[in-house]
Order: structure tokens, then sequence, then C-alpha cells
């Protein structure tokens, strides 16, 4: 059976897509946290992904709605008995998956037939310590996240945005960008989807979850991994020892994009653009 030592506050993390939580994801997992039985490449808990990343019904999701699937999420997490309605409800996830091919490559169908296989499925109990998800879109469920787990720690991974602006991951933005007033997906309109969506993240973090909201920039821990790595370890309430430690801390890599911001033209951005992303704690310099 499940044994978490933190049931009541799972770990989340999350972000804008190419922030970096795939490598946080992974440290997490070395350090003991289950993160779900289905997870992609990148980390990512694809069982939350079919779940809520779903752009069109959220159009018209009460919170009524988006707190049975968190429900059923948690069940599915617990290993516990999903329900023939609840099953249901996962079908007509996969359905609006492949229809609206929000998957745009070749497993835009089989993909979510997988996912849904694998909730609907029973699946292996888990002998981690704890347990907790990556999923860069949770930033946008912080409110209900914390209406359902008023003790979860949720984790916004941040990278400079000036860097972030010339990513070719934009898939969070093709998704959620229209929810967020940005329709198109040039490099001044990927800096502000960031900024706006960290800029939210941040407010609804705080304001939810006070001190088990956390920040964590991913040029800091690459500088100072074995300092950032212990602060992110004791914030979450793992318990490590100094042979843990080294192990995790020598996860993280500074990315072959890191400062390729230097390379291009930054007069494409506002004035208030760069204000906003220098707000953030990042500048033209670094």
């Amino acid at each position: 059976m499940n044994r978490f030592q933190n049931i009541n506050s799972p770990i989340v993390v999350g972000g804008v897509g190419g922030s970096g939580t795939r490598v946080i994801a992974q440290m997490l997992i070395e350090a003991g946290v289950y993160m779900g039985g289905m997870i992609n490449e990148p980390n990512d808990n694809l069982w939350f992904t079919l779940l809520f990343r779903r752009p069109k019904w959220l159009l018209t999701a009460k919170e009524e709605d988006q707190l049975f699937l968190l429900d059923l999420f948690h069940k599915k997490m617990m290993n516990e008995k999903i329900s023939f309605f609840e099953k249901l409800k996962v079908r007509k996830a996969a359905l609006e998956f492949i229809f609206k091919k929000y998957i745009r490559n070749d497993e835009w169908f089989v993909l979510p037939m997988k996912i849904s296989k694998s909730i609907r499925s029973d699946g292996a109990f888990s002998e981690k310590s704890y347990w907790g998800w990556k999923e860069p879109n949770t930033q946008f469920f912080i409110p209900l996240m914390a209406k359902k787990y008023p003790e979860m720690k949720y984790l916004l991974i941040i990278r400079n945005g000036f860097d972030m602006a010339f990513s070719d991951n934009k898939v969070q933005l093709r998704n959620f960008g229209i929810q967020h007033g940005i329709t198109g997906n040039l490099p001044p309109d990927v800096l502000e989807f960031w900024i706006r969506t960290t800029n939210n993240a941040i407010e609804e973090g705080k304001k939810c979850l006070g001190d088990r909201f956390k920040v964590l920039k991913m040029e800091e821990l690459c500088d100072h991994p074995n300092q950032e790595t212990s602060e992110l370890l004791k914030w979450a309430g793992i318990n490590f020892d100094d042979s843990l430690l080294q192990k995790i801390s020598l996860i993280p890599k500074p990315s072959s994009s890191t400062g390729r911001h230097k390379q291009k033209d930054l007069s494409i951005f506002s004035k208030q653009q760069i204000q906003a992303v220098e707000h953030l704690g990042y500048n033209l310099a670094t």
C-alpha cells in the first residue's frame, strides 16, 4: 500500500514549457518522490496532462467539474478504484485530445488512448516516501489545487525571460495563449506570455500557499547546485543525507540555450516588457 509521508501535501512542479521543469522532476524522483505511473521523456505526468491540458474544456468547465477531475487524478495517484462514471470522463478527455489534435505529432491518436487506458486500469502500489507530480500547465491551476490540497507545496520554475522568448517550445502558448490575451507566436508574444503567466502564478501562489510556494530560477540552480538543491529538499520536506545531496546536485546542468538572447535583436521588445522581465530578477546583461 502507499506509505507517503506527505499524503495531504503533494509536491507539484510547473512553469512555462522549456523552463527546466524536467530537470527538477528528475531530481525529485531521485530523492524518492513518486511522480506518477505514466511519465513521458520530459517527466510530465501524462494522467494530469490528459485530464487538464484541454483548452476547449476549460472554456466552460466550472470549478466543481475541475475539482471532480482533480479528485479522479488523486485516486489514480493513490492507486484507488476509478468508478464507471469517472472512466467515462477519462474517455471524454481522450476524445477531445484526439478530435482537437492537442498532440501535434504522429502520436495524436495513439497516445491519448494509451493514457486513457492507463488511468482506467489498475495500477501498481508505490513504495516511495513522498508524492507529487510535474506538469508545466499546473501553473494555471494553483488556486484549484490549493483548494484540494491546502498543505500543498508548489514549485514554480523560471528561466530568463529573454532566453525564453526565443524558445521553440510553444506548446503551452498555443494551448493557453488566447486565455491570456495573446494570439501571436513571435518572440515578443512569447515573452509577453512568459511575463503574464509567471506574474500570475507568483501572485496566486503567494496568496494561496504562502511560504509553501517557491520560485526557483534554473540559472541559480545551475550556478550553485549544492546550495540550491539543499534548500529545495529542505523546503519540500524531504529527508536527505550528504550522499543523496551530492548525487542529486549533479543533475542540473547549464542549458546550451542559456544566454541565447545575447545574440538576438532585443529592440523588438517594448520598454514595458524589458521592465517586467527586470522586475522578475533578470536584465539584459544576464
